[in-house]
């Protein structure tokens, strides 16, 4: 059982469950409790997934990760005898068979799952896209995009940003719908509106793509010896080490700019407590990972940027704790009104 954990990336899969439950319990509902709390809007919180049904919504995004993960360590037997020796599993603990049965099980339900909650929540023409879509990259990804120069990297960051965004699909159409035809006036004078979630999910689904853009570049440079013996072509090998280094230093700043600006508009409305959070555990950390990428000089500094970015990744998600705190405050003040 520990080795088929190592194997399916247990870390990674229990951040996906995280993300995807914190913009349920605190990014939407409590902004749908605040619309309720001001509108008096009885119907609007039957309209939402049901807890099991969300549940069952992480579990099938979850499974095709692991699933992602087992095809992946499944064609990188030889890679990784070269990259990571002590945590190749597949062909010594797990039998090449057993894994690529595992795979095919876990995909089979996770997709099952993902197309019939897509049926269910009148989105099956997307849904099914996505959830077909899905594990078919990871398998192409693994045979093939991964060797090549850059399309790996951003099919990865594409599925990364995909996390967050499955929520918002399952989440506001239905929503929307229900007050439309129940208290079409809101919509009307625009008194109700779904922009606050939207915009903030988005900005999630873009972090999640440029955070994993960023990790993905750093793996494949620690991983140069191994892909540079298989012919792979990455962008350190096929740019070098050294422009590599100032492309990721790149990206990260890209990253600390988008939340420049989000923080501009914290201060503008004095949120002091999002600012300070955002700056002390997400943005000096990604200065932090810009200064220590350019000095990076071996496989251990590497390792260590990667699970610094894990750090950041989770500090980001962790800051709906403070939006969701300030959204009960307000509705507070309002039934208090």
């Amino acid at each position: 059982m520990r080795h088929f954990l190592t194997l399916i990336r247990l870390p990674n899969l229990l951040i996906i469950a995280f993300t995807q439950y914190m913009l349920r319990w605190c990014l939407i509902l409590p902004t749908l409790n605040y619309f309720k709390v001001n509108f008096d809007l009885e119907l609007l919180p039957k309209h939402h997934m049901s807890e099991a049904d969300f549940f069952l919504l992480v579990l099938s995004t979850v499974m095709i990760a692991a699933a992602g993960y087992i095809i992946n360590d499944y064609f990188d037997v030889r890679i990784d005898e070269v990259n990571r020796p002590s945590e190749n599993v597949v062909g010594k603990t797990i039998k090449r068979r057993v894994a690529m049965g595992a795979h095919m099980v876990i995909n089979i339900i996770g997709a099952g799952l993902g197309i019939w909650l897509s049926w269910k929540y009148n989105q099956f023409k997307v849904g099914s896209f996505l959830f077909i879509t899905a594990p078919a990259l990871l398998w192409f990804y693994s045979t093939s995009l991964k060797r090549q120069f850059l399309i790996g990297n951003v099919v990865i960051a594409l599925l990364s940003g995909l996390v967050p965004m499955l929520v918002l699909l399952f989440e506001l159409p239905g929503v929307h719908h229900t007050v439309a035809e129940t208290y079409p006036i809101l919509i009307e004078r625009k008194l109700f509106s779904l922009e606050a979630i939207l915009n903030i999910g988005l900005a999630y689904a873009l972090f999640a793509f440029l955070i994993s853009l960023l990790r993905e570049m750093i793996k494949d440079t620690e991983d140069y010896e191994g892909d540079l013996a298989y012919g792979c072509r990455t962008v350190p090998i096929v740019l070098g080490i050294a422009p590599t280094k100032w492309i990721m230093a790149g990206t990260a700043a890209a990253v600390m700019c988008m939340l420049g600006w989000i923080q501009l508009s914290m201060a503008q409305s004095t949120d002091w407590l999002s600012f300070t959070y955002l700056l002390a555990l997400v943005q000096l950390p990604l200065a932090a990972i810009v200064w220590l990428t350019l000095k990076a000089a071996g496989k251990r500094d590497w390792r260590r940027l990667s699970m610094l970015i894990k750090v950041v990744m989770i500090a980001g998600i962790s800051y709906l704790f403070i939006y969701a705190h300030g959204i009960k405050e307000i509705t507070q003040a309002e039934l208090a009104a």
